[in-house]
């Protein structure tokens, strides 16, 4: 049994190193983040070592277990960059990426910008189970868990799958697809949209 619970900010550091892991191997971050495995994996510490402490845990709807975390921006499904923080963001990824991962991720970025629906939801932007821990329910718990809080507000909920191995897992769980989402030179991701379950 995994027990889920809400991510405090000391959980930070950890979500960080799990969503680092969880998607060393995702087709549209390794596109974003080209290079050898621990190259890329020093990317993607960065990018999620920021995002950790700065959004994800902050907003208050990141749901941590053994090996998994589910980062979510409760509705209206957006978050607000203040300048500074995105001035940062920056400055820390370009210690570890190049120009190039730097333009991928920011036509990544943009291009998923323009597919958000406009309707109030609950945005799952983020979830991840480590590595070692992937196939054993880590992911069901945390959708089961983090989808009972989503249905209590009454709320719609919307990710973009970033791999197609796991959109059974969204099916299963009340998520359709809407479409695809095409960036320029990368993978696919698959748009998907859950109406809150009734009483």
């Amino acid at each position: 049994m995994h027990q889920v619970r809400t991510a405090r900010i000391d959980d930070a550091a950890t979500v960080g190193a799990v969503l680092a892991d969880g998607f060393h191997d995702d087709p549209v971050l390794s596109w974003v983040f080209q290079g050898a495995d621990d190259v890329r994996a020093a990317k993607l510490n960065a990018l999620f070592g920021f995002l950790a402490p700065e959004v994800d845990v902050p907003l208050g709807a990141t749901f941590v277990t053994d090996g998994g975390c589910a980062c979510w921006t409760p509705t209206p499904g957006t978050d607000e960059w203040p300048e500074e923080r995105s001035a940062r963001f920056d400055d820390v990824l370009r210690r570890a990426c190049d120009d190039a991962d730097m333009a991928r991720l920011g036509l990544l970025s943009s291009t998923m910008a323009e597919h958000h629906p406009p309707a109030p939801h609950w945005y799952l932007g983020t979830i991840a189970v480590i590595r070692s821990s992937q196939g054993t329910g880590v992911g069901t718990a945390l959708l089961r868990h983090s989808l009972a809080i989503v249905d209590g507000a009454g709320a719609p909920a919307y990710l973009e799958s970033t791999n197609v191995r796991n959109v059974p897992l969204y099916e299963r769980h009340g998520f359709r697809a809407t479409g695809r989402i095409v960036v320029p030179g990368g993978p696919p991701l698959t748009p998907m949209w859950r109406e809150p379950a009734g009483p």
